[in-house]
């Protein structure tokens, strides 16, 4: 069991494989065990690396009302001294995403690429889902966990992922789910965030993948990030939603490893 050590944060990280180092990073609510469909199609040509976010999993942090996403962009490159990385190859999912992009603001050179899931810009500009659908974020009291999984299901799920999958998919979720302060701490965390003004300094490459059917972060959040940001490619998959790792993960893998490749196939030439 292996832990970063961050101010009064101790973050749980782990990895797996050989390659070229890949964080990996979970959304709102979530522990890292929710890659457990990506990790292996990934291991096998890279190193994965993931972390618990303040408030989920293993990490352990006391007293914190709000964790900020500056602050769990600092704790990912915690782990990246604790896993001896000076850079690395970086992808985040929902929350992930924003962790994700605050990193390669805030850690730029320790950066080889970005890959943004899901996810928006936060602040004026992020494009919102309906009231009744945002709401369900914020409306969790009194709610058992299972109801309040239940209750998302038809906005982060395909028409046409396999109900067994969701299934899986919750039995993971419920064997890992936050207490109500810590999950407040991190939805909190991200009201005032925003990285809108400047993702025109990120340089390096990026990819942004957003499922069609996502319900949650809706697909015009992809667009925005992949125009504000330069040369950014944007990949829209049809049968997917907000969980798209899930929904088409052998393609999403696909994707970060063409990305991956790409990337240090130009450093090895270069």
């Amino acid at each position: 069991m292996a832990f970063a050590q961050n101010g009064r944060a101790c973050v749980h990280w782990s990895s797996v494989g050989k390659g070229p180092p890949l964080v990996l990073l979970m959304g709102l609510g979530c522990s890292s065990a929710m890659w457990f469909r990506l990790v292996p199609l990934l291991c096998r040509q890279f190193r994965v690396i993931l972390l618990d976010n303040r408030g989920m999993g293993q990490t352990q942090i006391s007293g914190n009302l709000v964790h900020r996403v500056t602050d769990m962009a600092h704790d990912v490159a915690a782990v990246l001294d604790a896993a001896g990385c000076g850079t690395a190859h970086v992808a985040g999912l929902s929350m992930g995403g924003m962790i994700a992009q605050e990193f390669a603001l805030l850690h730029p050179k320790r950066l080889r690429s970005l890959t943004l899931m899901a996810t928006n810009c936060g602040g004026s500009n992020a494009v919102l889902a309906p009231y009744e659908v945002w709401r369900l974020l914020f409306n969790k009291g009194g709610k058992t966990a299972e109801a309040a999984l239940d209750l998302m299901r038809p906005h982060t799920y395909a028409k046409g992922t396999h109900e067994s999958v969701i299934e899986e998919d919750h039995v993971v979720r419920l064997a890992n789910f936050p207490a109500k302060r810590d999950y407040e701490a991190q939805l909190y965390g991200l009201l005032g965030w925003s990285s809108y003004n400047r993702l025109p300094q990120i340089d390096c490459p990026v990819l942004v993948m957003h499922g069609q059917q996502d319900g949650l972060i809706p697909p015009a959040n992809g667009r925005l990030l992949a125009q504000r940001i330069t040369g950014a490619r944007l990949v829209e998959i049809d049968q997917a939603s907000h969980w798209l790792h899930s929904d088409q993960p052998v393609r999403v893998a696909s994707e970060l490893q063409e990305l991956i490749q790409r990337v240090e196939n130009l450093c090895v030439q270069s």
